[in-house]
């Protein structure tokens, strides 16, 4: 029980620990411009890691944090996750209705399509994002036709183009995913066992294939969910939109609580997604259990 407890606060610790040393490497490796090589400051870096420790520690300091509840700083961080949110709807429904209408297919078109998705997951984030550019740049130039807010600027939020974007990949790598695991699932003996019967296939899969794989999904949630924040960051830069990771990017240099406090605040979908996939992972031991 008391390793239990103590487990949680060292851990916490050795991350906040592990972060500031990761935070603060551009102080270690130094690229001088003169003689255009790489030095290797290692005091200056200890000199900077033992500063943001010691920022820590000072409680005078944590009332700095609450600068992001001042200005537009919360405004940006609702608006990242409105993005993150829908973003992540969007990757579980087509997923699973993509995933789902590629196996009731026959098999010689289940094949190709699934050699389709392996050979899309290989596109890099930012070749789409350049295509699309590209597509709509293309379009009002010749046809005079804007679909959509490309960039973003001051005053503007644009939402579709941002979630097209950030979920085009999350998508594809769970269409991959499912299309595994439905695979495998069609092996166990129920299902087996209902094709013998004459059960529709279709029948099958809405009614117990995907109520047995929504569980893998839920735990694989963290994953995707990764997958969107890093997306969410490279489109942040790219199209100019000033969201959350600006307001974490313009803190770099600062106090040290008051950059952990803004990552700690971008990583509350990812807590909220582990503390899911281990309620799910009790859930489904605890069945296991009992059945056995």
């Amino acid at each position: 029980m008391i390793k239990k407890v103590a487990y949680l606060p060292v851990r916490l610790i050795a991350m906040l620990a592990g972060f500031i040393c990761l935070l603060n490497i551009p102080f270690l490796l130094v690229f001088n411009v003169y003689q255009k090589s790489i030095e290797f400051h290692f005091s200056q870096y200890k000199e900077y890691v033992l500063n943001n420790l010691t920022w820590l520690i000072h409680v005078d300091e944590y009332p700095s944090i609450l600068r992001f509840f001042e200005g537009d700083g919360m405004d940006k961080y609702f608006y990242t996750m409105t993005i993150l949110s829908v973003s992540l709807l969007i990757v579980i429904l087509i997923g699973m209705f993509v995933a789902t209408t590629i196996m009731l297919m026959p098999l010689s078109f289940r094949k190709r399509l699934s050699g389709f998705i392996d050979f899309t997951t290989t596109a890099p984030d930012l070749l789409i994002v350049f295509l699309l550019q590209y597509l709509v740049i293309f379009l009002y130039k010749t046809f005079h036709i804007k679909l959509f807010q490309l960039y973003g600027g001051n005053y503007t939020e644009p939402y579709f183009m941002p979630i097209v974007i950030v979920s085009f990949v999350p998508t594809i790598f769970l269409v991959q995913f499912l299309l595994r695991e439905f695979a495998n699932e069609e092996q166990q003996d129920y299902v087996l066992f209902a094709r013998a019967k004459g059960t529709p296939l279709k029948t099958i899969y809405m009614k117990h294939i995907i109520r047995n794989i929504i569980p893998l999904l839920l735990i694989h949630l963290r994953t995707i969910i990764w997958f969107l924040l890093s997306s969410i960051i490279v489109v942040e830069y790219l199209f100019n939109i000033h969201g959350y990771v600006d307001v974490l990017r313009s803190m770099y240099g600062t106090k040290a609580i008051s950059f952990v406090f803004g990552f700690l605040l971008f990583a509350v979908p990812v807590i909220i997604a582990n503390i899911i996939a281990k309620i799910v992972m009790l859930s489904k031991n605890r069945k296991g259990t009992s059945s056995i």
